[in-house]
């Protein structure tokens, strides 16, 4: 009799952490920089295609299988504060470098990174290198920059 009690407690438990590994809920601690919450989303699968900080938030935009998330996370707690899911269309994963890979590219070259946005086949960087503020483009095959603007 105990037998059949314990499995479906351990199954309850497996798919309750199943659950969570699928999708970010409110309340849900990702960690308060930007490089804390991307390690925790590609841990769990999620790609980063675009995020920054806003304020007393930040925001930040994945996409898992067929699904696009966007979640707002407090950065002094780290906790989830807003999610949202969406259905979506494309390839997955999604081609090309990670936000992982470029801004560790990046910061080897002296970048902080601030803000990324992969949209349509373009990413989009923002990060300040020297007290300045900087726009760049990157090739999402290769990584490399293509284009880098300051902002005065």
């Amino acid at each position: 009799m105990k037998r059949h009690l314990i499995i479906p407690a351990t199954l309850s438990t497996l798919l309750a952490g199943a659950a969570f590994a699928v999708e970010p809920m409110p309340g849900a601690n990702l960690g308060t920089s930007i490089e804390d919450i991307s390690a925790a989303l590609s841990e769990d699968g999620y790609e980063l295609t675009k995020y920054e900080r806003e304020g007393n938030r930040i925001e930040v935009y994945a996409v898992k299988g067929d699904a696009r998330y966007e979640l707002y996370v407090d950065p002094t707690s780290g906790e989830v504060t807003r999610l949202e899911t969406k259905a979506r269309r494309g390839p997955s994963p999604l081609p090309g470098f990670s936000d992982d890979q470029i801004r560790a590219s990046l910061q080897a070259l002296g970048y902080e990174v601030t803000g990324f946005e992969r949209e349509r086949g373009k990413i989009e960087v923002y990060a300040t290198k020297d007290g300045r503020r900087w726009e760049l483009k990157i090739d999402p095959r290769t990584g490399g920059i293509l284009k880098s603007e300051a902002e005065d």
